[in-house]
């Protein structure tokens, strides 16, 4: 008997601690279903943001390839221009810089034709006081320089002005081919060069160092013509001759005429007498 009261007191405690325990339990139960639910909604926002996630990727993804063939696209586009800009430098630069250096040649020149003027000017100013004066007129020689082709002219001029300063001339002003020439007569010049003839023909280099010089000069040209006063230099492919021409001739227009032919420059030439005639160069008989 003991043991069954020993039993029902126990189990009327079990059960008033089960009754306790639920007491316990049921509050806290709106709190886990809250807890759940706030757990299906963060389920749901991470869903949310899953989604926006992917679409935020997949656009980034879509923005960077059009990107790209911007990219793409900009440096073709670059590259044409570039290709243009080149093909306009290749074509148009050259022609460009060549104007321009011909402009600046011909700006140069024409700059150093005004101060030849000025200086032949204030030249002629100073002789004419000097005649005013009293003094004797100077005297004037005319010169000629044709020389073929053209790019042979430089180094042919230089020897040509070399050889008009040697025998006391002065270059008062040019004008393309002709020259104009002071300090010497016409007759001192030709006594000077008949004796020219004849040192050459001895073959005395000292003498004729400045003759050479020019002759030289005129057998790197196809052709060539140089006259100073009496004295006249004809070049051809096959020789270069020289020659004291009379002052009387000078005068004659025949004489003018052989200045714009070679070959009758070249007969006459050969037509002087011996005092006033050398070949230079090249063969007696060419003509």
């Amino acid at each position: 008997m003991t043991v069954i009261l020993v039993l029902l007191c126990l189990a009327i405690a079990g059960r008033e601690l089960y009754l306790a325990f639920e007491r316990k339990r049921i509050p806290a139960a709106p709190e886990i279903a809250d807890i759940r639910t706030q757990l299906r909604a963060l389920r749901g926002t991470r869903d949310e943001l899953e989604s926006v996630r992917r679409s935020q990727a997949e656009r980034l993804d879509r923005l960077t390839r059009e990107q790209d063939r911007d990219r793409e696209a900009l440096g073709e586009a670059d590259a044409r221009i570039r290709s243009l800009i080149t093909q306009i430098n290749d074509r148009m630069v050259p022609d460009v810089n060549d104007k321009l250096h011909r402009q600046r040649e011909a700006t140069e020149r024409l700059a150093a034709d005004v101060a030849g003027l000025r200086t032949h000017l204030a030249r002629r100013l100073d002789q004419a006081v000097a005649a005013s004066l009293g003094a004797d007129p100077v005297d004037i020689v005319a010169g000629t320089l044709r020389v073929e082709p053209p790019e042979a002219r430089p180094p042919v001029a230089g020897a040509y002005e070399r050889f008009t300063a040697h025998h006391g001339l002065r270059v008062e002003l040019t004008d393309l081919d002709r020259y104009y020439l002071s300090g010497r007569s016409p007759r001192g010049l030709e006594r000077d060069f008949i004796e020219l003839m004849r040192v050459s023909r001895a073959d005395d280099a000292k003498d004729t160092e400045q003759l050479q010089d020019l002759e030289r000069a005129l057998r790197d040209a196809e052709w060539g013509m140089a006259q100073i006063g009496p004295l006249l230099l004809v070049r051809t492919p096959e020789s270069t001759a020289c020659g004291v021409l009379p002052l009387a001739d000078l005068l004659r227009p025949e004489t003018a005429g052989l200045l714009d032919d070679l070959p009758a420059a070249l007969r006459r030439l050969h037509q002087l007498p011996e005092t006033r005639f050398h070949v230079l160069s090249g063969s007696e008989s060419s003509m």
